[in-house]
């Protein structure tokens, strides 16, 4: 009787520590991003933060997947873009978003 207490406790306690290194395993191969990359910015809605214009970049604020980002961002619109402005994000080239302000995504 008391050996098969043993084996049993035995087979439970390996089953649990086996099962615990396969949780650990599958963690370590996640890769988690919740930023995700510029391209998810593209098609997005913006606020300018910093303003610029074509000979300068600022800073334009993105809601990517629940999560607010500010984002370096330039443009070819003519004129100056201002804080408060919307923009529209249409590309994501290196590390900046290209951006056109809402007037010209109503032409």
């Amino acid at each position: 009787m008391i050996y098969i207490i043993l084996i049993s406790l035995t087979i439970g306690i390996a089953i649990g520590i086996a099962i615990v290194i396969l949780i650990q395993v599958q963690r370590r191969a996640e890769v988690i991003n919740s930023m995700g990359s510029l391209e998810n910015a593209v098609g997005l809605w913006g606020t300018v933060e910093i303003p610029f214009n074509r000979q300068s970049r600022g800073k334009v604020r993105v809601v990517i997947k629940g999560s607010t980002l500010d984002l370096s961002a330039i443009t070819d619109a003519e004129g100056e873009l201002n804080p408060g402005d919307r923009v529209f994000v249409v590309a994501a080239k290196g590390n900046r978003i290209l951006v056109v302000p809402e007037e010209q995504m109503r032409q």
